[in-house]
């Protein structure tokens, strides 16, 4: 192994930091409050998180918030029912609420030891404090200046706001890059996307100002075809068959990173970080990947320091 280690530590190209990266995949989602000042906090003081990953969804009047959702079945709502199962049907999506309806009412619980049956779960415990409030993303920026930021735009983002200036998607996105460009922070932040439009719209809108992420199209042509990595990110599943080391080599070369989430997709594509085993996570460093995202980066943490003392 510390043969590979050695030959795969590098200053990846679009943070220009040294690899492996660790992401804190929405601050730490199975060890801290997510999306959430505690979290993020954890993220960058108890983990030493390389890079903060995020998610934006647009309430119902267009708010840009920083979480990932759509459901708000952990998060304690001034006014709501404490059980999420009984919230009426409308109430349960963040695009569901007005941001008045949760600025300052809406609370963020502790990850769950193991997941109860739906109609079980009771918020009602969940604390009232500051650091666990929803955040705007704008206030997110403020809070957490310069630290590099890897941030996905969600489905809401398709969403029609009014008749007038928030028709769709291209006015939702102009309102995103509004806010990133008047962050004071001179620091790299990656845009990304699961919807490949959105990421296409984005590009329309920005150029190169911001490097993305590989739309899921583009990660499929990217299987058989080399193409331009120069400010693109290779983001995609720790599984060997989406990020084997020939094409994390093949993506490098082409002037691109390779990020891979240890995070689950679905029951084909479990998590591997929950909890996560050495040899598997040594297995992925091993490839030469330049970071990983998790929702437990303290852990992890743990582990890529051993990887590293083994070289």
């Amino acid at each position: 192994m510390s043969g590979q280690q050695s030959r795969y530590c590098r200053v990846e190209p679009i943070f220009n930091l040294k690899t492996p990266l660790l992401f804190a995949h929405r601050g730490g989602a199975l060890e801290v409050p997510e999306s959430t000042v505690k979290g993020f906090r954890h993220a960058i003081e108890n983990a030493r998180s390389d890079v903060l990953e995020l998610d934006v969804q647009l309430t119902r009047d267009g708010e840009l918030v920083v979480w990932h959702g759509p459901d708000l079945d952990n998060v304690r709502i001034d006014g709501q029912n404490n059980c999420p199962a009984k919230r009426p049907k409308k109430r349960r999506k963040i695009y569901h609420y007005e941001w008045k309806e949760l600025d300052g009412k809406a609370w963020v619980a502790d990850p769950r030891a193991k997941t109860p049956e739906e109609d079980e779960i009771d918020l009602s415990g969940t604390p009232v404090s500051e650091d666990r409030r929803l955040l705007l993303l704008s206030d997110f920026l403020d809070k957490f200046p310069n630290i590099p930021l890897n941030i996905e735009m969600k489905q809401s983002f398709k969403r029609k706001i009014d008749d007038a200036n928030r028709a769709g998607s291209k006015d939702n996105i102009r309102l995103l890059t509004g806010i990133l460009d008047n962050d004071s922070s001179k620091r790299k932040i990656v845009i990304v996307s699961a919807h490949d439009g959105l990421i296409d719209e984005f590009r329309e809108l920005n150029g190169e100002k911001y490097p993305t992420g590989l739309s899921i199209r583009e990660q499929l042509a990217f299987q058989f075809f080399d193409r331009d990595m120069r400010n693109r990110v290779l983001e995609t599943s720790y599984d060997h068959h989406f990020s084997g080391r020939k094409l994390i080599e093949r993506a490098a070369r082409l002037g691109g990173a390779t990020f891979v989430f240890l995070t689950g997709f679905g029951p084909v594509l479990p998590a591997i970080d929950n909890p996560p085993k050495e040899e598997e996570i040594f297995e992925v460093l091993d490839r030469g990947v330049d970071g990983i995202m998790t929702d437990r980066p303290k852990r992890l943490r743990e582990i890529i320091d051993k990887w590293q003392a083994l070289a």
